[in-house]
């Protein structure tokens, strides 16, 4: 069977490609990931200083002149899933940025550079 002929039968098979989400699970399976710590062939460059749970003052994506104050929910090399504060457990408005891109402050970094503070829709 060549590359085309076992696509086709793939394709037929009734089978429904289902993308996991890793949160979704841990939160249906009542359980909590493993710290990368645990794994000893992670290289620990990859650790960016960041841990979920820390609040940061972010620009509001559409409003880059606005901040507003956001959650670490999870770190994934250069990568952060933020979530605003105010949707609780609410994970629809979550969004990853880059941290080397984005605009990310500690808390106070506003109040003392006057900048805007100011909750997204």
């Amino acid at each position: 069977m060549n590359g085309e002929q076992q696509l086709d039968a793939d394709a037929g098979s009734g089978m429904e490609e289902v993308e996991l989400s890793w949160e979704d699970y841990l939160e249906e399976t009542g359980s909590t990931a493993v710290p990368y710590g645990s794994f000893k062939h992670v290289d620990t460059r990859l650790q960016n200083g960041f841990a979920p749970g820390m609040k940061l003052e972010v620009a509001v994506r559409t409003d880059p002149e606005t901040y507003w104050v956001a959650t670490v929910i999870t770190t994934c090399e250069q990568l952060l899933l933020l979530r605003y504060d105010g949707y609780g457990e609410d994970r629809r408005a979550d969004f990853w940025c880059d941290i080397r891109k984005a605009d990310l402050y500690p808390i106070g970094w506003c109040e003392q550079n006057k900048k805007t503070l100011e909750a997204p829709e």
